[in-house]
């Protein structure tokens, strides 16, 4: 495969430290890597890569003619089932400098990779070559593609930095449906950035579509309620085509910080959803933080049921029980703006809350709500913390109770621990947590481990962690099994089949 290496002088906002095993006066490899898939009908799916890496986080090597550059070996390979199925491997060159100190500048390397449809582990080893110590850090990460000819579907969204109209005969790997797309790697955005700009493209329409046509909707929503915001939503009509192509942006200088989805999707002329994606973004910005406590003055509280909440105290305390069921946006926005509120800003702030998401009957969504955060409070308070503070009672508050729990707290040799099945999660099926009590004196379980989307994951061997109450084991690399433990371990089977 022909390499194609992008030398682009931009800023990286956020990054991902991969450290380096080096000496003592080495640096620390700074990168970060995202990537996404797509579906060309001549060729099949493909994946792009897009690695940032920070110019000074690296090592520097004068050339014959003076210059400095960095090297940086890059290997890349898809496994199935431990099979390599494609393998990899290349040098990334920096741009030239005239120094190797005081680098201003960071580079991006992009990369396609033709693959079939299925499941892969990937994997990325990057080290660099002008260190002292060449020891690479291994990334690795599951990828999965499903692309059909006789399926609506939707790319990947793009988040991009830049894009331009792609000149006839000079296309490039960042070339895309005529385009030339710069990648943003990132998904953070400060308030330097005004602006959010995407990408993806719409396959299949013309061979399913009734009458020919589609409507394409793509909005910016909460991440955590799934809340759409009515001043960042676009949509068009749309002729049916092999391939469909979305290229806009959004102004963001009005978007308070939080955690957001960027969402597309396609739906029939019936309004029927055909294919739907989604792209997860961060939001900073103090500036639109403050003009939204501005909004907050316009609330209009007047003859509601916050007016006889009175006591500061009280409701602080009522306002900090919302926090597992709040936006990001929300709790920043307590953290920040009411900690010195005025007892009528908290009003309208609680008042807010609940009008969102109960507009016909506020009062009755926090007094059913309320009872819930007094059952968490007796049963999962601590000498500590109260209930809805604590991993248990926070789950309770923001998915409900379980369908199913188990308790285990005298298991030989682990830790007390408790596992949770959700029959749903939104749209997921069949999610569990894990908790566990380490100090074996308080209340207080922390999460082990958990497959729901945007919670905490831990490691896939989170059953040698519980098990290290009274045995000390080496290699936590191994995968778990049952046969390592003392007789009565029973975690295996209570986390398959909860009861």
């Amino acid at each position: 495969m022909k390499k194609y290496v992008l030398l682009l002088l931009y800023s990286i906002l956020t990054t991902v430290i991969l450290p380096n095993t080096v000496t003592a006066q080495s640096k620390r490899l700074k990168a970060q890597l995202s990537y996404n898939t797509f579906y060309s009908p001549a060729d099949g799916p493909y994946l792009e890569t897009y690695l940032a890496v920070t110019g000074n986080s690296v090592y520097y090597k004068q050339q014959a003619n003076g210059k400095f550059i960095a090297n940086i070996e890059i290997k890349v390979t898809f496994k199935q089932d431990s099979a390599i199925k494609f393998f990899d491997k290349y040098n990334l060159i920096s741009p030239e400098s005239d120094s190797s100190e005081n680098i201003t500048f960071n580079f991006l390397d992009q990369q396609r990779y033709p693959l079939a449809n299925g499941t892969y582990q990937f994997e990325l080893s990057i080290a660099d070559l002008n260190a002292a110590e060449k020891i690479p850090f291994l990334v690795t990460q599951p990828i999965k593609l499903g692309y059909y000819p006789h399926i609506v579907a939707i790319s990947d969204i793009q988040l991009i930095e830049s894009y331009s109209k792609a000149e006839p005969g000079k296309e490039s790997v960042i070339t895309k449906c005529g385009y030339n797309l710069v990648p943003f790697v990132d998904n953070y955005y400060p308030q330097s950035k005004d602006k959010i700009s995407f990408y993806a493209e719409i396959y299949n329409t013309s061979k399913v579509t009734d009458g020919g046509v589609y409507l394409l909707n793509y909005y910016i929503e909460t991440y955590e309620q799934k809340r759409i915001l009515e001043n960042f939503r676009g949509f068009s009509k749309r002729g049916a085509s092999e391939v469909g192509v979305l290229l806009s942006e959004f102004p963001i200088e009005s978007l308070p910080s939080g955690n957001y989805n960027l969402v597309v999707e396609v739906r029939s002329n019936k309004n029927e959803i055909l294919a739907f994606k989604e792209c997860s973004f961060i939001r900073f910005s103090p500036l639109a933080d403050e003009q939204k406590a501005g909004e907050l003055e316009k609330v209009n509280i007047e003859n509601t049921f916050v007016t006889a909440l009175t006591n500061t105290d009280t409701l602080a305390e009522f306002i900090s029980s919302l926090r597992p069921i709040a936006t990001s946006q929300e709790v920043m926005f307590h953290t920040n703006q009411l900690r010195k509120a005025e007892i009528e800003q908290m009003q309208k702030f609680f008042y807010d809350f609940w009008a969102r998401r109960d507009p016909s009957n506020p009062e009755q969504a926090w007094l059913d709500y309320n009872e819930e955060v007094k059952k968490v409070n007796a049963e999962f308070s601590t000498k500590t913390f109260k209930g809805y503070e604590t991993e248990r009672g926070r789950v309770y508050l923001k998915y409900g109770p379980p369908n199913q729990r188990v308790q285990e707290y005298h298991e030989p040799s682990a830790y007390p621990y408790e596992i949770w099945q959700y029959y749903k999660v939104g749209s997921q099926q069949n999610r569990k947590f894990v908790f566990y009590n380490t100090d074996l004196v308080t209340n207080n379980f922390s999460i082990l481990y958990s497959d729901v989307l945007g919670e905490q994951t831990g490691n896939k061997n989170w059953q040698v962690e519980l098990h290290k109450r009274d045995t000390p084991l080496k290699d936590d690399s191994r995968d778990f099994n049952t046969r390592d433990f003392t007789p009565g371990n029973n975690v295996f089977k209570n986390f398959e089949n909860p009861r």
